[in-house]
């Protein structure tokens, strides 16, 4: 701030009491206050610089308050604010971030998480219900495919090692396969072999004339359908359990007559084929003791 000369004063610019009512320039030259004792206290500043004793800006371009507002509040009234300005900068006495001051330097209201929320939890929720929905019995088919596969193979392992098992074949099985082994048969063995189409179940059985023809009754045929001289079993399906089949061959019954190579006229077999999914039975019958047969059976199932 600059002071200005303060001349004798006159009768324009002065009261009856010697003191300048307005403080408006006269002549051209801003007196910027007023003068009580030659001094000048407290001058306007229009821009951010003292007048001085320069011209005087454009009505349209002042930035302080009207002609004689600023003398009676002793407070500066330049560009600056007291409060916070327009423009986000602190006041000439606020606080940073009180009244626009700049972003983030105050506590904002507090935000959840995405998970607190509760229509997030909701969506998590339905996804995990709905993946439990599909996983578990997907995998849950997936382990008992793998299982049931595996658990063929080491059958069919155990039986090829063991070759035919020398007990009755489960009831179930016997079932399945249509292989109704008649009472007070001697020699019963069997053997079943699985695969991913085809399971098969080996049966041998020593039994009595009465026997063979109850059992060739219960499959739905009858001694008539017995081919003489023919053997139905395949020598593959006769090695995989070690059965010797055929003329030439000793009798493996218990009640055999004797160990001496059998004729062709001692064998005979068939084959029957059931409609449908119903299993496919050869059968071929050990006549060497007519009395007490031996029977061997191979029900093949395709899956």
């Amino acid at each position: 701030m600059t002071t200005e000369r303060i001349g004798p004063r006159t009768g324009a610019d002065t009261g009856g009491d010697g003191v300048a009512h307005d403080g408006t320039a006269h002549d051209g030259t801003v007196h910027n206050g007023t003068a009580h004792d030659g001094v000048v206290h407290n001058g306007t500043v229009h821009d951010g610089t003292a007048d001085g004793g320069g011209s005087e800006p454009p009505r349209g371009e002042r930035n302080g308050p009207a002609d004689g507002a600023g003398a009676g509040s002793g407070g500066r009234q330049d560009g600056g604010r007291q409060d916070g300005g327009r423009d986000g900068s602190p006041g000439a006495g606020g606080t940073p971030g009180a009244g626009g001051g700049p972003p983030g330097d105050g506590q904002g209201p507090r935000r959840h998480s995405s998970w607190k929320h509760p229509s997030n939890r909701r969506r998590w929720f339905i996804l995990f219900v709905v993946i439990l929905l599909i996983g578990v019995p997907a995998g849950y088919i997936v382990i008992s495919a793998g299982q049931s596969r595996d658990s063929g193979r080491d059958k069919q392992a155990r039986a090829s090692a063991q070759g035919l098992t020398a007990e009755w074949p489960p009831r179930v099985t016997r079932r399945i396969y249509e292989v109704p082994i008649t009472g007070y048969s001697d020699d019963v063995a069997f053997y079943e072999s699985n695969s991913w189409n085809t399971s098969k179940l080996y049966v041998q059985f020593t039994t009595s004339e009465n026997g063979l023809n109850l059992f060739l009754g219960r499959i739905g045929t009858g001694p008539g359908e017995l081919d003489k001289g023919r053997v139905t079993i395949t020598a593959e399906e006769a090695a995989e359990v070690g059965w010797h089949l055929g003329a030439g061959q000793p009798s493996a019954s218990s009640r055999a007559l004797s160990t001496v190579p059998t004729d062709k006229e001692d064998w005979s077999g068939l084959v029957l084929d059931h409609p449908g999914p119903r299993p496919r039975l050869k059968v071929t019958v050990d006549r060497s003791n007519p009395a007490h047969p031996m029977v061997y059976v191979v029900s093949t199932v395709k899956l």
